[in-house]
């Protein structure tokens, strides 16, 4: 796309610039993103961000949308896909509990720097949650199928409980606990599962 700079036309990837701005945005939070950061970070003007994307609010929307869009697909993805069961959920918790200091989510960080006031991020933030929700329970709907959980679970209860657990997960991480202290939150979750013994 064309955007102006000094009165010149300048030629810029929206996509890799958006995407820039959400590595700031993630890393650290609306309020303390400055407009100078981003613009260095993201290489462009301040008009051709106006021209582009509107204000510093409207870029943020942008980029919570592109997380959302893109990093929930790559997160969410065996949780998500048709055959996703128990071994699918186990792959899933202890990779996060293995990693050495993951990100926290952005849209958990989100919701606890913005809350729900703004209804524009609420609406993003419940898009994302419901999302999770549902991928979780596609995977405890197939284990309970397969016989590898409990039939009897309440999985829409579980799911909602793992949802919480992940983003749990990302807060104890960005708080700095060490990769013992969250494999051990992932066993005690995976343990709430009652996997049916064979």
């Amino acid at each position: 796309m064309t955007a102006v700079t000094s009165g010149r036309p300048r030629t810029f990837d929206e996509t890799v610039v958006l995407d820039r701005a959400l590595e700031v945005f993630w890393r650290d939070g609306y309020a303390a993103a400055s407009l100078q950061t981003l613009l260095e970070h993201m290489g462009i003007s301040r008009q051709s961000l106006y021209n582009t994307f509107g204000d510093k609010r409207r870029l943020f929307l942008a980029a919570l949308d592109r997380y959302i869009d893109k990093r929930a697909d790559e997160m969410l993805a065996v949780l998500e896909a048709p055959g996703a069961s128990f071994p699918a959920l186990v792959a899933f918790f202890r990779a996060l509990g293995e990693r050495s200091g993951p990100k926290s989510c952005m849209v958990g960080k989100s919701c606890m720097e913005l809350g729900i006031d703004d209804p524009e991020i609420a609406a993003r933030i419940h898009r994302f949650f419901e999302r999770t929700v549902e991928a979780f329970c596609n995977a405890l709907g197939n284990a309970a199928a397969k016989g590898e959980i409990a039939p009897s679970a309440d999985t829409a209860a579980m799911a909602r409980f793992l949802t919480a657990t992940l983003h749990g997960l990302g807060m104890l991480a960005r708080g700095g606990a060490p990769p013992e202290q969250l494999s051990e939150v992932v066993e005690i979750a995976l343990s709430a599962l009652r996997p049916v013994q064979r």
